[in-house]
């Protein structure tokens, strides 16, 4: 039997890199994992297929993560937080009611910063902002001001941690990879542990907020 439903809201394929380690071993611990992806990458190379290319690239990835993939077909470059995608993803929230909701740091590459809104206003939307748990990782190589509040040890993790950033050959060039995985390695030293990923909290970690349950941070800290 499920734990709960965590879902992963993000931009572009290949975006979940920088979780994947997390969404691992949610699913291990018995939480039911998906990942909605807002758009296919439709600007991220120069073939005509490229689209297909990094859906298969990202389908690839979730098998290896045990994480039900769900597409959005917005354009790639042109993600905005409007009412009607909104409304689509508060729609598939009200349907899962999850535990907890990860999305992108708003300081990075525009599309990043919509996935952000679309995550935060379609909580708002299904009316699930104050029981669903809400965090926010960095998946930009520049990681500007991203301090991680809370770190996940995902050392038990990491061999597959690496099959799923090789799942990326039509984004990540040589070396590329190993970055990815040095990134987890940063993370890890802050932590104490060999490697982890950090996420930030919009709220204070405590118990309750005007009597209404968050316990931010619960699900991943009992991890």
């Amino acid at each position: 039997m499920s734990l709960g439903n965590i879902v992963y809201i993000c931009a572009h394929p290949d975006d979940i890199y920088s979780v994947c380690g997390t969404l691992m071993l949610l699913r291990r611990k018995g939480y039911t994992v998906h990942d909605f992806l807002l758009t296919r990458g439709q600007k991220g190379g120069k073939q005509p297929d490229i689209a297909e290319i990094r859906s298969k690239e990202e389908q690839a990835a979730c098998a290896i993560i045990g994480a039900n993939l769900r597409f959005f077909d917005q354009m790639d470059g042109e993600l905005f937080a409007d009412r009607a995608i909104c409304g689509t993803v508060a729609d598939a929230l009200k349907e899962l009611k999850p535990a907890a909701v990860i999305t992108l740091w708003p300081f990075e590459k525009p599309d990043h910063a919509a996935a952000f809104g679309i995550a935060h206003k379609a909580l708002c939307m299904a009316d699930l902002r104050w029981t669903t748990e809400f965090y926010m990782c960095s998946a930009d190589g520049d990681q500007y001001r991203f301090r991680p509040d809370l770190y996940v040890n995902v050392t038990p993790v990491i061999e597959d941690v690496k099959k799923v950033v090789s799942c990326y050959p039509s984004q990540w060039k040589p070396g590329s990879s190993d970055w990815a995985v040095g990134s987890k390695k940063v993370y890890g030293r802050q932590a104490w542990c060999d490697y982890a990923e950090g996420f930030c909290l919009p709220l204070p970690q405590v118990n309750l907020r005007w009597d209404r349950r968050t316990e931010v941070g619960r699900v991943l800290l009992d991890l």
